[in-house]
C-alpha cells in the first residue's frame, strides 16, 4: 500500500513530459522537407486530383494555427503577402486546378540552419506550369522558409519565394539533370 501511495505521489508531482524534439537531418529535417514541399507539395501531373491546400500541404503547414508570414511575388491575385498559411493556399488552388501540369526541378544553394525549435532552410528551385488552356508559362526561383518544431513535427511558419519567368529551353537543362539522377 506504500508502495502504491509513493507511485501516486511520485507521479502527481513529476513535471509533463518534454515536448517531442523535430529531427534535424534525415527525411523529416527542415531541408529535406523544403524539397519535398516543392518536388512533392507544389507539384501536380495531369490527372491528380483535386489540388486542395489542407489536404495536400499538411504536412509542410500548421493548418490548425495557420499565423505566420507568407510572401511570393508570383502568387496569383492581387496581393503576394498573407498572415495566415490557410489563406495564403487557398490562394493557389485555381493555378493548381487550372493546370495541367506544374514541374519543378531543384537548382542548388541549398541550406539550412537549426536548432532548438526553430529552424530556416532555402532552396533554388525552377518550374513549369502547363496550363488547361495551352499556355506554359516556365520559372526560376529562390525559396526561404522558416519552421518551427509543433509537436515533433516542423511546420512552416515564415515563407520568402521569388520567382521570375524564363523561357521554358533556359531552364531545360535542369529537368534533363533531374531525368539522369544528378
Amino acid at each position: 500500500m506504500k508502495a502504491l501511495l509513493l507511485a501516486a505521489c511520485l507521479l502527481a508531482l513529476a513535471e509533463p513530459v518534454a515536448a517531442q524534439p523535430c529531427p534535424l537531418d534525415g527525411g523529416n529535417a527542415p531541408l529535406a522537407l523544403h524539397k519535398s514541399w516543392i518536388m512533392e507539395g507544389w507539384e501536380r501531373n495531369e490527372g491528380d486530383p483535386t489540388f486542395v491546400f489542407a489536404e495536400k500541404m499538411s504536412r509542410y503547414y500548421d493548418v490548425k494555427a495557420p499565423r505566420g508570414v507568407f510572401y511570393d511575388n508570383f502568387a496569383p491575385g492581387p496581393t503576394q503577402l498573407f498572415d495566415n498559411a490557410a489563406v495564403y493556399g487557398a490562394n493557389w488552388e485555381n493555378l493548381q486546378n487550372g493546370a495541367r501540369s506544374v514541374r519543378h526541378a531543384l537548382t542548388g544553394g541549398d541550406d539550412q540552419i537549426a536548432g532548438g525549435d526553430v529552424a530556416s532552410t532555402t532552396i533554388g528551385f525552377v518550374g513549369q506550369i502547363s496550363r488547361l488552356d495551352g499556355e506554359v508559362v516556365a520559372f526560376d526561383g529562390r525559396s526561404q522558409l522558416g519552421w518551427v518544431c509543433i509537436d515533433g513535427a516542423w511546420k512552416i511558419r515564415q515563407e520568402l519565394n521569388y520567382a521570375r519567368v524564363v523561357k521554358p529551353q533556359d531552364i531545360a537543362h535542369f529537368y534533363r539533370q533531374q531525368a539522369e539522377g544528378k
